[in-house]
C-alpha cells in the first residue's frame, strides 16, 4: 500500500450524491493500493443555486462547476471531484483532468408509478436533459415531457407530489445512492457522454497529484482513433502515412468508398464493413461512432478509413466531436480529396485563366439524408463540383436552372473516378439527366459543371479496352482501359497454428529464401506478421526471386534480392543460380503456390541443395462468370493458369481479341493451346 502523507483538500458540490462520489474516489484509490486522506469542502455552484432555469435553456458551460473551478484556481482546494458529464467542454486555463474513472453504469433509468409501457397517454415524464427529452419524444410521443430540476431526492419527490408520473435519471446516480430498487425501466438510447464516470480535476502544474490519481485514470488504457483519408478510389492515391496507419491498425472500419485492396495493408487488424452507401447504410452514423468509441476504450489502435479526405463532405467532424466528448484521442490523416483528384486525373482544371477564376465544392445532401430539398443554394462561381450527386441530380439541375445557368453549360458526371471501372457521361445542363438515364452510372458519382469541362478530351473515351485476367490490374493501367475478369483467385493457404509456428521456428536453419511469385512474398510475410515475427531477423538471409515483379513485392517488405534472373522463368532462374552459386549443403526455403511444379526443387536438389517447400498460398480457379458486355479490344493473360482457366470456362478466345501475355511461360501456354500472342510484356 502506497501512502500519501499530506491531506488532500477536495472540493465538490454538497448533494448526497456528490459526497458519495468523493468517498468512491477514495475507495478506488485504496483498491489500487494508494492510501489517502481527504478533507472535503462543499460548494454551491450556479446550477445548485438556480433551480428554476431549465437545462434546455442556454445555460453557461460551467453551470455545475463554476465556484469549484474558482476555488481550485484560488488554491482553496487541491482537487475537485465531479460527475464527469458535468464538466465544461473546455476547462478554465490552468486546470486539467487528472483522472476519469470507469463508468459505474452508462445508461438512463426510468423511475415512476409504473413501467413506461403501463402509463396512459398524456402521462408526464420529467427530465432536465435536452438529449433525454428528444429521445423520449421520439420513442414515446404519447407522453408529455416536462422540465424538472434539483437533486435526485428532490426529483423523486415530484413523483409523490403528483407533479409528474415518472422521471428519467442516470442509473449510476441511483446505484450510488442505493436507490436502484426504484428503477422501473432501463432506457434503450445511448446516454450523455461520460455518464456514470467521475472526473478528478486539478491545477495543471500539480504533477505529484496528477501522478497519484493516474492510478485510477481509465484513459491510460484507451487506444486511439485515426481518421484516414483513403483517397479518391485508386488505391495508389492513398498517402504514405495512411498506409503506415493501416499497417499498425488493430481494427479498421471501412466503407464502399475505400478500395478493398487498401485492406491488404492492415494485416493485423479486425476489419469491419460499415456501409455508408446512399440508400443502403449498414450502420447509422450514431452506431458507427459508438463502435469506434468502444474499440478505442478496449485499448485498440482504430482506423476509420474514409473515402477521399476524412473532413471533406464526410462525417469526420461528427466523429471527432463525439470521440473527444469521451476524451478519446483522435488523429486525422488527410487524404487526396476526390473533389480535386478526379478532375485532375481527367485533365480538367477547376480554375483556368480567362475561363474560371473561382470554384465551389458542394454536397447535394443535407444533414438529414432522408430529407428532400427542393432547391440547393448555388454560389456565384464559375465552376461547381458536386460530390455524391447522383441521387440528387434532378435537384442539382433544377437549382442551376433556377439561378439561370445557361442550358448549354458543359456537365460531366464521373462514376468511380480514378478506378479501373471508372465511367463517364458528358452532356450539358439541358441534357445530362437524359444521358445518364441512357447510360446509367453507379455511385459514387462526382459532377462537374462549368466551361472547364471542355478541357476533357473525349477521345480518351475511345482508348482500347483490355480484358485483364490477373490479380493486380493496377500495375497495367497505363496500357488502356482495363476490364477486370480475374481467372485466378489467390487465397492464403489454410495453415494450422502449429504449421505457422514451425515455419517461424525453422527459419534460422535456412540459408536462402526462394520466391517465384509476388503472391508467395505477400503471403509469406503475412504469416510472419501473424506470428509476431520480427523481420529484422531475416537480414542475414539471401533472397532469390524469379523476376522483377517479385522483386518489387520483396522490396515493399524491406529486402533487396541477391539474385534476379534475366529470363523470368523457372529455367532462367535455375540457370542463373547454377552459374553463380555453389549449392552443396545449402538449405533453401521455397514458399510457393498450391499448383505443383517440381522442376526447381528437383534441379536444385540434384546439385546438392536441401530444399524445403511450403504451400504458402492457393491459386484456384474462380467460379465461372459471364464474359463482360464491353467491346473488348485485347485480352491480357498474366500466367499459364490464367490461360488454362479461361479456356476451361469459355473454350475459346474470341478471334477479334488481340492477345497480350506476360512472360514466356504464359506465351508457351497460349502456343500449346493454338494461340499466338501479339505482345509479350514483362514486369
Amino acid at each position: 500500500m502506497i501512502s500519501h502523507n499530506k491531506i488532500i483538500n477536495v472540493g465538490s458540490r454538497g448533494s448526497n450524491l456528490a459526497l458519495v462520489q468523493v468517498e468512491e474516489i477514495k475507495s478506488l484509490l485504496n483498491q489500487k493500493g494508494v492510501s489517502v486522506s481527504f478533507k472535503a469542502t462543499t460548494y454551491k455552484t450556479n446550477g445548485d443555486q438556480d433551480k428554476k432555469t431549465p437545462l434546455t435553456a442556454n445555460v453557461s458551460d460551467d453551470f455545475f462547476t463554476d465556484t469549484i473551478d474558482a476555488a481550485l484556481l484560488n488554491r482553496e482546494i487541491d482537487v475537485a471531484i465531479h460527475s464527469a458529464k458535468d464538466l465544461p467542454k473546455k476547462l478554465k486555463e490552468g486546470l486539467t483532468i487528472f483522472a476519469l474513472t470507469k463508468s459505474l453504469d452508462d445508461t438512463d433509468a426510468f423511475v415512476g408509478k409504473s413501467k413506461l409501457g403501463e402509463l396512459k397517454p398524456g402521462a408526464k415524464i420529467g427530465t432536465s436533459s435536452l438529449v433525454r427529452q428528444k429521445s423520449i419524444k421520439e420513442l414515446f410521443p404519447q407522453f408529455e415531457v416536462i422540465n424538472i430540476r434539483g437533486t435526485i431526492e428532490e426529483r423523486l419527490k415530484l413523483i409523490d407530489q403528483g407533479i409528474c408520473d415518472g422521471i428519467i435519471v442516470a442509473t449510476a446516480a441511483l446505484k450510488r445512492l442505493k436507490l436502484d430498487h426504484l428503477i422501473k425501466d432501463i432506457m434503450p438510447w445511448e446516454a450523455t457522454p461520460l455518464q456514470g464516470q467521475l472526473a478528478i480535476v486539478g491545477r495543471s502544474e500539480n504533477h505529484d497529484l496528477k501522478e497519484l490519481f493516474a492510478a485510477i485514470d481509465i484513459r491510460r488504457n484507451y487506444g486511439k482513433v485515426y481518421l484516414v483519408g483513403a483517397g479518391p478510389g485508386d488505391p495508389d492515391l492513398i498517402t504514405i502515412k495512411g498506409v503506415k496507419s493501416l499497417k499498425e491498425a488493430e481494427c479498421v472500419f471501412y466503407d464502399y468508398l475505400a478500395h478493398k485492396d487498401l485492406l491488404n495493408h492492415a494485416t493485423k487488424a479486425e476489419k469491419i464493413y460499415v456501409g455508408k452507401r446512399k440508400g443502403a447504410h449498414s450502420l447509422p452514423q450514431s452506431e458507427l461512432s459508438k463502435l469506434l468509441r468502444q474499440k478505442a476504450m478496449e485499448g485498440k489502435r482504430v482506423v476509420r478509413l474514409k473515402g477521399g479526405d476524412p473532413l471533406v463532405f464526410g462525417r469526420g467532424a461528427e466523429e471527432i466531436e463525439y470521440l473527444r466528448a469521451y476524451h478519446i484521442d483522435v488523429d486525422v490523416i488527410p487524404g487526396v480529396s476526390s473533389a480535386t483528384a478526379i478532375p485532375g486525373h481527367l485533365g480538367i482544371p477547376l480554375t483556368a485563366r480567362g475561363i474560371s477564376s473561382s470554384v465551389a465544392f458542394l454536397s447535394a445532401h443535407g444533414e438529414d439524408e432522408t430529407s428532400a430539398e427542393d432547391l440547393l443554394t448555388i454560389p456565384q462561381v464559375e465552376t461547381l463540383v458536386f460530390l455524391m450527386g447522383l441521387t440528387k441530380l434532378d435537384v442539382i439541375i433544377k437549382s442551376l436552372k433556377h439561378v439561370r445557368w445557361k442550358e448549354t453549360t458543359p456537365v460531366i458526371a464521373i462514376s468511380k473516378g480514378t478506378r479501373l471501372d471508372q465511367k463517364i457521361v458528358i452532356g450539358t445542363i439541358k441534357d445530362i439527366e437524359q444521358k445518364i438515364k441512357d447510360q446509367p452510372l453507379d455511385a459514387p458519382v462526382l459532377i462537374i459543371v462549368g466551361e472547364t469541362v471542355n478541357f476533357y478530351k473525349t477521345e480518351s473515351c475511345h482508348q482500347e479496352t483490355i480484358l485483364y485476367t490477373g490479380a493486380h490490374p493496377e500495375k497495367y493501367q497505363s496500357l488502356g482501359r482495363l476490364v477486370h475478369l480475374p481467372m485466378i483467385e489467390i487465397r492464403e493457404a489454410p495453415l494450422s497454428h502449429e504449421q505457422k509456428e514451425s515455419i517461424v521456428k525453422d527459419l534460422s536453419g535456412h540459408d536462402v529464401i526462394l520466391f517465384t511469385s509476388c503472391f508467395a512474398v505477400e503471403n509469406f510475410f503475412k504469416v510472419l506478421a501473424q506470428q509476431n515475427y520480427s523481420t529484422t531477423n531475416l537480414k542475414t538471409k539471401n533472397f532469390w526471386v524469379i523476376g522483377h515483379g517479385t522483386r518489387e513485392e520483396l522490396i515493399k517488405h524491406g529486402f533487396e534480392p541477391e539474385l534476379v534472373p534475366k529470363i523470368e522463368t523457372s529455367e532462367g532462374l535455375f540457370n542463373e543460380i547454377k552459374a553463380k552459386k555453389d549449392l552443396k549443403g545449402k538449405h533453401i526455403l521455397f514458399p510457393r503456390s498450391s499448383l505443383p511444379n517440381p522442376y526447381l526443387k528437383n534441379e536444385l536438389t540434384k546439385l546438392g541443395a536441401v530444399v524445403f517447400e511450403i504451400t504458402i498460398y492457393e491459386n484456384i480457379r474462380p467460379v465461372k462468370r459471364p464474359l463482360p458486355k464491353d467491346n473488348i479490344d485485347k485480352v491480357l493473360f498474366t500466367s499459364p493458369s490464367t490461360v488454362r482457366n479461361f479456356l476451361a470456362d469459355y473454350s475459346t478466345i474470341p478471334k477479334h481479341w488481340r492477345i497480350i501475355s506476360r512472360g514466356p511461360l504464359t506465351s508457351k501456354a497460349l502456343a500449346d493451346a493454338g494461340y499466338k500472342n501479339e505482345v509479350l510484356i514483362y514486369g
